[in-house]
């Protein structure tokens, strides 16, 4: 906790100006420096890039980690050089954020001295004519001047804190000495911490085959695999359009749903009746997609046992059955319907949880003033849900990218091109013929990334709804 220096009244968070003595406060510039991190992201992708590339092809490669295992150059077998290099940028973001921006500085001078060191072999590959620099190369030199640049500007930062401030607070143990005096809540969270790094961050790795063609063994292509995403795949383009259709055309249709049978389920008088029917909508949210892909198999089944297109047919409204989930023109509103159904009332949740909390005493004035059913839910009910509607909404559209399960069980051959998305996409790809892992996994770095984006839009919405982000 900060301290006025003029009355030394202790200071709220942010304050600029002591709430007792009316002193201005200094505000110390914070310690964290975007620049610097941003660098050291940068030089990490370079990492990956293509750091000597044929002029006449893209599949024609070689990566900072793979042209250094040519035997003819200065360095053979030194991929562990590759690792080294992207540890020390690792390190000076975890340095950086941690706020002990004096070591960071250290950590991006080994990573550009490793750099430095390796790249004395482009001489000899550069000697043959067919070969250029790669754009990898670039984008890692300008990681690292922005990277040494910011941590350059975070020292003189650090030190002019420590200079006017440190002095003011009461608070200034170093971050070692209260480690050491919560050693056990740190020896607590040491297994988490562990499994978070070992089935979360460690398979991140993986990230570098999708620059390799890896049929049997890892063989660096560069940005083959990208190139032939954007140009000569259409059917990953054809997943791509239908996960974006298929998941946001669901959110709404799921959401409004939810909204309609709240208000309902809140105008409902009798507890008794409203629980019954509450615990009816929530049943379906249990059930696995797999029981539920084989419940409505067979009820829209073309056979005698299809009770949808026997009550149809003896309705006069179709002359035969219908295969509802085999055609392109009926199998996506089956699924939105299928989704509604068991998604729904799980989902009114939130929403029921908004309403309970709106006074009684506006229905009553309301209703005082004249106001019928319909006016009392317009203007108040419907304006006292807005907040959450829009906060749900939110927070779902960063998952419209996580699309599997329930596609993939109601998906067959005879529609996948309205069915096929990038999930499912990625495992046909992965699990028949002969695999290329390294496509695969380019695939999936794609809709991560894209899956980034939307997270970060979302988050900044959020901010400007809520106040707050979804993290």
């Amino acid at each position: 906790m900060a301290v006025c220096k003029a009355c030394n009244a202790e200071l709220p968070k942010n304050a600029r100006l002591c709430p007792k003595c009316g002193t201005k406060v200094y505000q110390p510039p914070k310690n964290i420096r975007i620049l610097a991190i941003v660098g050291a992201v940068i030089a990490i992708i370079g990492g990956l890039l293509p750091f000597i590339q044929n002029a006449e092809t893209v599949k024609d490669a070689y990566s900072y980690m793979s042209y250094l295992n040519n035997k003819n150059y200065a360095y053979p077998n030194h991929e562990i050089l590759w690792y080294f290099f992207m540890l020390a940028l690792v390190a000076t973001c975890i340095i950086v954020v941690v706020k002990k921006e004096v070591f960071s500085i250290i950590t991006t001078v080994i990573a550009g001295i490793i750099f430095a060191l390796t790249m004395n072999d482009l001489k000899t590959f550069l000697a043959e004519p067919q070969y250029t620099i790669g754009f990898g190369t670039y984008v890692v030199i300008f990681g690292l001047v922005l990277a040494v640049a910011g941590c350059f500007f975070d020292i003189l930062k650090y030190r002019k804190t420590i200079q006017y401030d440190t002095r003011y607070f009461t608070n200034n143990k170093s971050t070692w000495s209260r480690m050491v005096n919560h050693k056990w809540f740190y020896l607590m969270f040491l297994p988490v911490l562990i499994f978070i790094l070992l089935f979360n961050y460690w398979p991140m790795l993986g990230i570098r085959y999708a620059f390799t063609d890896y049929v049997k063994l890892p063989v660096y292509v560069g940005i083959k695999h990208f190139h032939k995403m954007a140009t000569k795949d259409t059917y990953f383009w054809m997943a791509f359009r239908n996960t974006l259709e298929l998941s946001i055309l669901k959110l709404f249709l799921n959401t409004s749903m939810a909204v309609i049978i709240s208000l309902l389920l809140h105008e409902i008088t009798n507890i008794h009746f409203k629980k019954t029917v509450q615990t009816i909508i929530y049943l379906p949210h249990f059930m696995s997609w797999v029981v539920v892909a084989a419940i409505f198999r067979m009820i829209l089944t073309t056979s005698e046992s299809g009770i949808v297109n026997q009550i149809l047919v003896n309705l006069n409204i179709i002359e035969e059955p219908v295969f509802w989930m085999g055609t392109n023109e009926t199998w996506r509103p089956v699924y939105y319907i299928i989704n509604i159904w068991k998604d729904t009332g799980w989902g009114t949740i939130l929403f029921l949880a908004t309403l309970s909390g709106i006074s009684p005493e506006l229905y009553e004035a309301a209703q005082i003033d004249g106001a019928n059913r319909w006016n009392r839910m317009r203007y108040i009910t419907l304006p006292a849900l807005a907040n959450t509607i829009i906060t749900v909404f939110i927070l779902n559209l960063a998952k419209v990218m996580n699309l599997f399960e329930s596609v993939f069980v109601l998906m067959n051959d005879a529609v996948i091109e309205v069915s096929n998305v990038i999930q499912t996409y990625i495992y046909t790809q992965s699990f028949s013929g002969v695999p290329n892992y390294g496509y695969t996994t380019a695939v999936g770095l794609f809709k991560s990334l894209v899956g980034c984006v939307l997270v970060l839009g979302c988050d900044w919405a959020s901010k400007k709804v809520r106040g707050r982000g979804i993290v």
